[in-house]
């Protein structure tokens, strides 16, 4: 223990001792969730698509993990799918039988994925199913659609990687759409998501542990979580939203421009001396200073170099990316997000969520 009675980072009897709800566990399961899926395409769930040249492939999705999902799989993806890839919280009028539509959530009882489901066995469009298969939207699918439910269980904000692989599989499956850049590997992508998982286990310290550095860096502090491409802005939503869920740590996703902005901007109020909060008596000195907000920029390995000549400069702004390895020159950057930096991207979201369950353990805020 610390000597403050908060839980110390690398004390694991006190960490497994505080996970009363299983959360090490849940934050763990993002390769188990992607290996699901594989199995299901194994098993032939998606083999309907192989002879489908849809018009549009449609997401509708619910609320939660689902939206910032589908806008990863759409940034990284619909460049390079020849077929327009649309995601939209209804199904448009437009849908039908030309159509794929993949209705993806965490709530059986959501009543617009149930009526989205309905639709599209109306309009006979090939309907995916990435959400519970139960309650109102089994009633709706009425037996139709090819089920891609989670077979994995997992609290909401960890199934982020589990849509993810399930929308990026229904692309994968379309043999007659030409598709450009890293093919999915869903068995592949589960392996890098268990090491990951693995790294981040309690027992390891925190200097071998990204998870809990990662933590320790959040730890008392808002956090603006920066993305410059629209892929890592979507991983950027998702990690706000995630660390806020599990750990009631607020903070924000936000643009790389406008976080930077803000990072350089003078303070607006004179400086305060720093006082240890220790020797701080509040009947005669002056109001501590609120640390100032932790900007975390998330990008890929092949961006990583751009990325930090940036940032290069100013103060507090962290840079995450999923591996330690040299970051390439500026002539092997790449211009867009793509399907190879899908990995790299789900990678960087195990970590957060790791990070926000030890967050939560520690009793952070």
């Amino acid at each position: 223990m610390m000597l403050t009675g908060a839980i110390d980072l690398d004390d694991v009897s006190q960490l497994q001792g505080a996970d009363v709800d299983g959360l090490l566990r849940a934050g763990a399961l993002a390769g188990a969730q992607v290996r699901a899926i594989s199995a299901a395409v194994d098993e032939g769930v998606l083999e309907p698509l192989a002879r489908v040249r849809p018009r549009a492939v449609v997401v509708v999705v619910g609320r939660g993990t689902a939206r910032d999902a589908a806008d990863l799989v759409v940034a990284t993806m619909s460049p390079h799918t020849d077929v327009p890839l649309v995601v939209a919280p209804s199904i448009p009028g437009w849908v039908g039988p030309l159509d794929v539509v993949v209705v993806s959530g965490d709530d059986a009882g959501d009543r617009a994925l149930a009526d989205a489901a309905a639709r599209a066995v109306r309009r006979h469009a090939e309907l995916v199913l990435d959400v519970p298969v139960e309650g109102p939207v089994a009633e709706a699918a009425a037996g139709a659609g090819l089920n891609l439910s989670p077979r994995v269980p997992a609290p909401d904000p960890f199934r982020f990687c589990g849509h993810v692989a399930a929308m990026a599989a229904v692309i994968a499956a379309l043999g007659e759409v030409r598709t450009a850049g890293t093919r999915f590997d869903a068995a592949a992508l589960a392996d890098t998501l268990d090491a990951e998982a693995s790294a981040a286990h309690p027992g390891n310290e925190s200097f071998h542990n990204a998870a809990k550095s990662l933590a320790a860096r959040v730890e008392g502090r808002q956090a603006v979580w920066a993305g410059d491409t629209p892929a890592t802005m979507a991983l950027a939503a998702h990690a706000a939203r995630t660390m806020y869920a599990v750990a009631g740590l607020s903070g924000v996703a936000a643009a790389v421009s406008d976080a930077l902005a803000v990072a350089a901007r003078p303070a607006a109020d004179p400086v305060v001396p720093e006082v240890d909060p220790i020797f701080h008596d509040p009947d005669f000195d002056p109001p501590l200073a609120a640390p100032p907000p932790r900007v975390l920029v998330l990008t890929t390995p092949s961006a990583e170099w751009t990325t930090r000549q940036r940032v290069s400069g100013l103060g507090d702004v962290d840079v995450l990316t999923a591996t330690d390895d040299a970051a390439p020159t500026p002539d092997q950057a790449p211009v867009a997000d793509g399907p190879g930096d899908v990995e790299s991207l789900l990678v960087l979201a195990v970590r957060v969520e790791m990070a926000s369950v030890y967050l939560r353990l520690i009793g952070a805020r």
